[in-house]
């Protein structure tokens, strides 16, 4: 199989959380999140969950809806999924819901846009001082204050996946 980096890997030679540590290591070197969809899916659901983990860490879940990481919500959403952490991926649905990515970044899709509440914004295409208070409660329900080990979770998923190959 192929690597991230195109390069061929033996992934039976690694454990989840071996494979979670190479990948966070070398995610950010060498590609660029529009190549993240031709990968193996077990190496997605990793990606999104590392990606999203290192934004919401470092810049909180409001830089997450502004910046080009929140275009993958909808990924990110079912990666939780994947690892069986629907917790995680319910709140991260609401929250997307009340303000989605892309409305967030100044981007109105035609047609394909997902649905929201179109009273969470301001007459100033703000958000309102009502939602931006909601989707911090729910961002405190998230994995990082939760107590839900979502690495564990992540590294058992990728152990099953490897066993499959």
């Amino acid at each position: 199989m192929q690597w991230i980096d195109g390069s061929k890997i033996d992934f039976k030679q690694y454990t989840g959380e071996a494979l979670c540590e190479k990948l966070s290591l070398e995610m950010w070197k060498c590609c660029k999140m529009e190549q993240w969809s031709s990968w193996v899916d077990f190496i997605q659901v990793a990606y999104f969950i590392i990606a999203f983990d290192t934004e919401l860490t470092m810049e909180g879940i409001f830089t997450f809806l502004e910046n080009s990481i929140g275009h993958y919500a909808p990924n990110i959403i079912q990666a939780f999924r994947a690892i069986g952490d629907s917790h995680d991926a319910d709140i991260l649905k609401e929250i997307c819901r009340l303000a989605p990515p892309d409305v967030m970044r100044g981007e109105f899709l035609s047609g394909d846009a997902q649905e929201y509440d179109i009273t969470t914004f301001d007459d100033n295409h703000e958000l309102s001082e009502e939602a931006e208070t909601r989707i911090t409660e729910l961002s405190n329900q998230l994995y990082l204050r939760s107590g839900i080990d979502i690495w564990s979770l992540l590294f058992a998923y990728l152990d099953e996946q490897i066993k499959k190959l």
